[in-house]
């Protein structure tokens, strides 16, 4: 009996190298790699291909065959996208403006389509808002993104599933589509006996030094709202002088401004920029053994998978109240939510938790233990699990509907 195959299509492009081989990033790859381990069938990915490779730290090189996957890259058109699917297979893809005629062509082939979706209208009106200078500009962006979503809504609703990836946009599509799941990005597994003995100890540190360890991490772009961090250490410097030093992990546009900013406010004694590092092997054990406490001036709902790697890493979060974090600190039950784009008020936010005695400890253990049950294994496996139960469903009703009535 022939399998099925999971096709996924993806946002991602890949570069294609003179040797046969393709960049993608080492993330992506590792969940196309899980993909094929949990799903009973082949995988196979659909990209785009792109002009240049991308700037993601983790770019790595692969032959388009693998054991765990083979990859197509070309242009998403309807007749390519005809021709590349297997007679007898499940299509996963984004959502998007490129990919609003993929859940028409699969249901004209008999295949059953699931999307995957990431930002909100919200979300992205926001975004236009932060980088169109023009208001005449920003005004038709944002027209064309209601349009845009008004289309992407018609294509996911004759889906036969959406995952939502953060609350946000599972809000918005869970009632047009008859099979919607909710996860969480992340890439971290379940902690270990010895993590958990770094957690405890960090704080033991912190109330016999006083020292309050404060952390951001991500790209340093406005869409971050990282030009709002250093702000909140001066302001939190007036309040409790030097007890605190702030580490900014990454890079971006705004690195050297952030360089010169330091240097204005003089906050050399407090803020260091610690560039990019590697994930597992440095932030994830600098996070888990030294920060206290996750700094985070996101001004977009993006889900960004930061939230919950942060808290698996123990470390609980004090954010702006973008539509993301503060659906999911009600969700998780965990951390702090401040007035959006007040750095003032989330400095006085801090000021008080450092006041207090185990505060910080115990929401660490409560972020730990909402981030054990959304790990890179468990998400992956509930995840894979939705697409069998899409595709059984899908099954069923098509048996149904080429059985002849009784009558």
């Amino acid at each position: 009996m022939q399998c099925t195959t999971l096709v996924i299509i993806s946002p991602l492009r890949g570069f294609q190298l003179p040797n046969g081989n393709i960049i993608l990033t080492k993330k992506f790859i590792d969940g196309l790699k899980l993909y094929r381990k949990l799903w009973d069938g082949p995988v196979l990915h659909i990209c785009e291909p792109a002009a240049e490779p991308s700037h993601n730290l983790d770019n790595t090189e692969i032959p388009f065959k693998i054991p765990e996957f083979d990859t197509i890259c070309e242009k998403l058109t309807e007749d390519n996208l005809r021709s590349a699917l297997p007679k007898k297979s499940i299509v996963v893809s984004s959502v998007g403006k490129e990919f609003n005629f993929v859940s028409k062509i699969c249901r004209k082939l008999g295949v059953p389509c699931i999307y995957i979706s990431e930002y909100s209208l919200q979300t992205r009106l926001q975004i236009v808002a932060e980088y169109q200078a023009s208001w005449l500009r920003g005004a038709w962006q944002k027209i064309r993104q209601i349009q845009q979503e008004l289309a992407q809504r018609r294509a996911i609703s004759i889906a036969d599933g959406i995952q939502c990836n953060g609350i946000p946009t599972y809000r918005s599509y869970q009632r047009i589509n008859q099979d919607p799941h909710l996860f969480f990005d992340v890439r971290t597994e379940a902690s270990t006996p010895e993590s958990v003995a770094q957690i405890m100890q960090k704080y033991v540190n912190f109330y016999q030094g006083r020292k309050l360890r404060l952390a951001f991490s991500g790209r340093l772009t406005r869409m971050k709202g990282v030009d709002d961090l250093l702000t909140v250490a001066f302001y939190l410097r007036s309040l409790i002088d030097d007890c605190f030093e702030f580490s900014i992990f990454g890079d971006g546009d705004l690195y050297k401004e952030l360089q010169s900013e330091i240097i204005r406010l003089d906050l050399k004694g407090q803020v260091r920029l610690e560039g990019n590092v590697n994930f597992q092997s440095e932030l994830v054990p600098a996070m888990t053994g030294d920060v206290h406490l996750f700094v985070c001036c996101h001004r977009q709902g993006d889900p960004s998978c930061t939230y919950l790697e942060t808290m698996a890493c123990g470390v609980p979060i004090i954010g702006y109240s973008n539509e993301a974090w503060e659906a999911l600190s009600i969700h998780s039950k965990t951390g702090w939510v401040t007035p959006m784009k007040r750095p003032h008020q989330m400095a006085i936010q801090i000021a008080e938790l450092y006041q207090r005695n185990d505060t910080l400890e115990k929401e660490a253990l409560k972020s730990l233990e909402f981030a054990e049950g959304h790990t890179f294994q468990k998400t992956f496996a509930k995840r894979v699990n939705h697409f069998k139960q899409v595709q059984q469903r899908f099954m069923d009703y098509s048996a149904r509907q080429s059985t002849p009535d009784a009558d």
